[in-house]
């Protein structure tokens, strides 16, 4: 996943110190970050690139924009024994947390803004629901 974003160090903290994800390499424009091991040896990960830095867009997509773009939320897994702290870890830094449970798919979610207003779930499977 790769976001562009208009704030690197806001949200290179955010996505460090909130959601808890560790940093893979830090440069002027960009950070990535590890969010779960990958398959033969690539790392998935979140890249958050300087809004400005546009060459990497260059012949690969249009300007993105809120009318244009896919993009409607990014997900990661907890454990369920973590849900409830991580919810009141959230909204102990004064995030707005939504807790849903989305019984079909036997999962309980908590919803939360990065500080560039991108929405961020924190979801987790638990088989008493549904």
């Amino acid at each position: 996943m790769s976001i562009r974003v208009r704030d690197l160090d806001a949200m290179h903290k955010f996505y460090e110190e909130v959601v808890g994800l560790e940093v893979l390499r830090r440069e002027e424009s960009f950070v990535f970050f590890k969010v779960a091991e990958g398959y033969r040896g690539h790392t998935q990960n979140l890249a958050l690139f300087e809004a400005s830095n546009t060459v990497f867009l260059d012949n690969k997509a249009v300007q993105l924009n809120s009318q244009a773009t896919t993009l409607h939320h990014i997900a990661l897994n907890v454990a369920l024994e973590d849900f409830e702290s991580e919810k009141m870890r959230l909204e102990g830094l004064g995030l707005k947390v939504d807790a849903t449970v989305h019984e079909w798919l036997h999962v309980r979610s908590l919803y939360f803004p990065d500080p560039e207003g991108n929405l961020l779930e924190f979801v987790c499977y638990d088989a008493s629901e549904g």
